[in-house]
């Protein structure tokens, strides 16, 4: 897929867009862009991005997780060997989940970028049945005990993760307009992780023993991410330029 991309952005530039280079010696007026799309397999997302030079920009950008981006995410998250009991637990029991990231970037006087960034994610899910958790816990399939599946006594859990990653891009600009597009490819990596666990009865959560086993889930949880947390994402964004030239 990666591959792909990469041959599309070098060959369909002068179809879309021109170029914007800036002659030495030009005097460089910083560029404000907002932007809005797609980041999959992970989210929706939007933002804001400065090029303060003709070599350097940063960005800061938001991002809504939604069904059926948790699955791709999952998925993709299962590709590279992440626990297919977890993947399932959170896929059966997805709410939502919510984004947010910065970085920086490298021009090369050319539509052309590179970058590095630095982004959260925080997840919510439930309910998760004894059955998900023991087999989070044991790494086994436990949904054929009835009473395990039961909704009398049910979990919540919330993640958060800190990933971090690199980036590729190429900016097209329509002709006679403010707006463009970006296409981007990265590839990002789970550093470390949170994971919080609670029930519907608060006399469980109390005890000692539930205690332990929440916070034993949440080195299960994590240790899953960070070795298996490789996130390659591919990016379509609408941009709209803010000021300056078209």
């Amino acid at each position: 897929m990666l591959k792909t991309l990469f041959v599309f952005l070098a060959l369909s530039g002068p179809l879309l867009a021109r170029a914007q280079a800036v002659t030495p010696g030009e005097r460089f007026a910083p560029q404000h862009t907002l932007f809005a799309g797609v980041q999959l397999p992970l989210s929706y997302t939007a933002g804001y991005q400065l090029q303060f030079s003709p070599h350097f920009s940063t960005r800061v950008q938001g991002g809504l997780i939604v069904p059926p981006f948790d699955r791709y995410t999952l998925k993709t998250l299962e590709g590279f060997g992440l626990n297919k009991q977890l993947s399932r637990a959170i896929d059966r029991s997805f709410k939502r989940g919510a984004s947010a990231s910065v970085g920086v970037n490298v021009h090369a006087n050319s539509p052309w970028y590179a970058g590095v960034f630095g982004q959260y994610v925080h997840l919510t899910a439930g309910p998760i049945t004894p059955a998900d958790g023991l087999g989070l816990y044991f790494n086994r399939d436990f949904s054929a005990f009835g009473l395990l599946t039961a909704p009398l006594l049910v979990f919540q859990m919330q993640s958060n993760l800190w990933l971090g990653g690199l980036r590729v891009g190429r900016s097209f600009r329509f002709t006679d307009s403010r707006f463009g597009l970006n296409l981007e490819a990265g590839l990002g990596k789970v550093f470390t992780t949170r994971n919080s666990f609670s029930s519907n009865r608060s006399l469980v959560d109390a005890l000692g023993v539930t205690q332990q086993l929440y916070a034993d889930l949440d080195q299960e949880v994590d240790a899953n991410l960070r070795a298996h947390g490789y996130l390659p994402t591919l990016d379509m964004l609408l941009t709209y330029r803010l000021g300056g030239q078209r």
